[in-house]
C-alpha cells in the first residue's frame, strides 16, 4: 500500500537534505523568489506561437498519483470529497482567487479543502493555476501548451487561447522539463475536478522575476480575469528546521511558527505587494510559492474592492509531532466585494449596533445574534473590519473599531458597539444608560489597507489613512477630514499628531502610510 506523500525522488534542485519520515510535507524553495532588484533585462524568450498555430494534441500525464494522493479514482474521489465536506466559509461573493497548499493530501488536504469548499455553488469556465518549479531552476515563467492534463478522475482540457495569450508575454516561455513531474499545480487538480466540475485550465509556473517582469506578467494574467475565471496560487508556507536550512528560532516553535505565518498572511490580506516583498526580505521566510503569491497580489492590486480571508491554518508538526522539522500550511480566499452592502444589510447592522449598545448600557452584557431576529446574510457573516461611531446631537461620544478583519462583520459590529460605549477618551464623562436613546449610530465598513506610495494620490472623502512608525500608530476614517474641513496637508499633519509623531513625519521615508476606503452609513437623526 502506497502512503501517498511519502515517495519523493532525490531531485537535484530540492532543498531537502533529509526527507521527513512517513511522508514529505515539504517542497523546494528554489526558483520561486522575486529577484531583489528590477532591471531592464527580460528573460530571453522565443517568439509567441503564431495565431494560426495548430491545436495541441498531447495530454500531460499525471505524475503524482499514488505519491501525493491516491492513484485510483474511487479512493481519490473519496479522500477529496471528505476534505470538501466541511462548512462553507462565510464568503459573501464567488471567490476570485485561492491560495492553497500542495503537500501530500494526508498533510495539507484538510487545509486545502476548507478553501475549495468556498467554491460550492459557483461555476467557473477557466482556472489559472499559479505554481512553481520544484525540480528545475526557472527564470521567468512557463506555460505548457498541451491539449489536456490527466488525473485519475479524468482529463481537464487546457484553455489553449489563454495559454497562447500568456505565451505572448515576453516573460513567459515553454519549459517542459519544469512541468514534467511538478506537483504544485497538479495536486490542486483533483480538488478542482470535485469542487468545480467542468472547466478549462492553464498551468503557469512562476519562477524568479524582477519587479518589472512581475508587473508585466500580472498585466497579462489580469487580461484573462473575468467573473468566470478562478486564480489558484499553490504554496506551502514556512519550511522550518535543519532539513530546510531555516531555523530563525529554536524555542516555543509551534507558537512562533503561527506568529510568522500571521505576519506573512497579514500582507496578503492587505493586498500589500511591497509589504509581501519586505516580509520575505526581512525574515527570509521559506515560502516555496512566494513568486506565485506575489504575482497574484500584483494581479489583483488594481481591484479596489478585493477582500481576503484566511480560512484554514495547520502545520505538519501537528500531524507528525516533529517540531524540529515542520511545514506550515494556510488557505486564503480572495473575492470582490462589488458595490458593498445592500440597503437592507446596512439597516440590519445598524439595528445590531443599536441593540448591542443598548443591552451593554443596560448591564445585560454582550448581545447574542439570533438568526431568527436578524437577517444575517453571507456578506454580514463574512470576515469584515468595521468602526462603530456613537454621537449625541452631532457630538462624538465614542468611536471604536478594527482596521483589519478579525471576526465576522456582524460580530465585529457587536463588539465595537459595546466598546464605543466605553471609549477611553470619554472616561470622565462616559455614556450613561439614560443617554442611550439620544445616541445616533454610524457604521464604517472598511476595505483592506493599501500602501500609499504617493501622497498626491490621496483623495479627501474617499481615503481613510493609517500612519505607522515603530510602535506609533494613528488612524482617521475617510469622513474625518471632510467633517473637519481639512485639505490633504492638514489631513496628514493632524494624523501625525494622532499617531504621536512629530509634525511632518508623513514626509519621512521611515513612516508607513496606508489608505483604505469605507462604506459609511448611519441612523436617521
Amino acid at each position: 500500500m502506497t502512503r501517498y506523500g511519502s515517495a519523493v525522488p532525490p531531485l537535484a534542485w530540492c532543498v531537502l537534505a533529509v526527507l521527513v519520515a512517513c511522508g514529505t510535507p515539504a517542497c523546494s524553495t528554489e526558483g520561486s523568489g522575486t529577484a531583489p532588484a528590477a532591471t531592464d533585462e527580460s528573460a530571453a524568450s522565443p517568439p509567441p506561437p503564431p495565431a494560426a498555430a495548430p491545436a495541441p494534441t498531447e495530454v500531460h500525464p499525471c505524475a503524482g498519483a499514488g505519491r501525493w494522493f491516491p492513484g485510483d479514482a474511487e479512493s481519490l474521489r473519496k479522500v477529496v470529497e471528505t476534505h470538501l465536506a466541511v462548512e462553507k466559509p462565510p464568503i459573501a461573493k464567488a471567490p476570485l482567487a485561492l491560495i492553497v497548499p500542495h503537500a501530500g493530501y494526508q498533510f495539507s488536504g484538510a487545509t486545502a479543502g476548507k478553501a475549495y469548499a468556498a467554491l460550492k455553488g459557483h461555476a467557473y469556465d477557466r482556472v489559472i493555476l499559479l505554481g512553481l518549479s520544484h525540480t528545475q531552476p526557472l527564470r521567468g515563467a512557463s506555460v505548457l501548451r498541451v491539449a489536456a492534463y490527466e488525473t485519475p478522475l479524468g482529463r481537464i482540457p487546457v484553455d489553449v487561447q489563454a495559454a497562447d495569450a500568456l505565451l505572448a508575454c515576453p516573460v513567459v516561455t515553454q519549459q517542459p522539463a519544469c512541468h514534467k513531474v511538478e506537483w504544485s499545480a497538479e495536486n490542486q487538480l483533483p480538488f478542482l475536478q470535485c469542487a468545480v466540475g467542468d472547466f478549462k485550465m492553464v498551468e503557469l509556473l512562476v519562477g524568479d522575476l524582477t519587479e518589472a517582469e512581475r508587473a508585466t506578467l500580472a498585466q497579462a494574467v489580469r487580461g484573462l480575469v473575468n467573473e468566470k475565471t478562478l486564480l489558484v496560487a499553490s504554496s506551502d508556507f514556512t519550511h522550518f528546521g535543519p532539513n530546510y536550512g531555516y531555523m530563525p528560532f529554536t524555542e516555543d516553535v509551534r507558537r512562533k511558527l503561527q506568529v510568522l505565518n500571521d505576519m506573512a498572511v497579514q500582507r496578503i490580506l492587505q493586498i500589500d505587494v511591497r509589504g509581501w516583498d519586505k516580509h520575505l526580505a526581512d525574515t527570509r521566510d521559506t515560502i516555496c510559492g512566494r513568486s506565485g503569491i506575489g504575482l497574484l497580489l500584483k494581479t489583483v492590486e488594481p481591484f479596489a474592492d478585493v477582500r481576503a480571508s484566511r480560512v484554514a491554518y495547520a502545520t505538519s508538526g501537528d500531524i507528525t509531532s516533529d517540531w524540529r522539522n515542520s511545514v506550515t500550511y494556510a488557505s486564503i480566499v480572495l473575492w470582490r466585494a462589488g458595490d458593498g452592502l445592500a440597503e437592507a444589510e446596512q439597516q440590519t447592522l445598524l439595528r445590531i449596533a443599536r441593540d448591542a449598545a443598548t443591552r451593554f448600557l443596560d448591564g445585560g452584557g454582550v448581545l447574542e445574534l439570533d438568526p431568527a431576529k436578524y437577517d444575517l446574510t453571507p456578506a454580514l457573516k463574512a470576515p469584515g473590519a468595521a468602526f462603530v461611531t456613537l454621537k449625541n446631537k452631532g457630538n462624538l461620544r465614542g468611536c471604536i473599531g478594527h482596521i483589519t478583519a478579525v471576526a465576522p462583520l456582524c460580530e465585529s459590529v457587536v463588539g465595537n458597539a459595546c466598546n464605543a460605549c466605553q471609549d477611553p477618551r470619554f472616561r470622565m464623562e462616559p455614556i450613561t444608560k439614560a443617554e442611550a436613546k439620544e445616541l445616533t449610530v454610524e457604521i464604517s465598513v472598511l476595505s483592506p489597507m493599501r500602501r500609499v506610495s504617493d501622497v498626491e494620490a490621496i483623495v479627501i472623502g474617499r481615503d481613510g489613512l493609517i500612519m505607522a512608525r515603530g510602535d506609533r500608530r494613528g488612524v482617521f476614517l475617510p469622513q474625518v477630514p471632510v467633517e473637519q474641513g481639512w485639505d490633504r496637508t492638514e489631513y496628514l499633519t493632524h494624523l501625525c499628531g494622532k499617531a504621536g509623531l512629530p509634525v511632518g513625519a508623513w514626509k519621512d521615508p521611515e513612516t508607513e502610510l496606508y489608505a483604505f476606503t469605507a462604506q459609511v452609513f448611519h441612523e436617521k437623526e
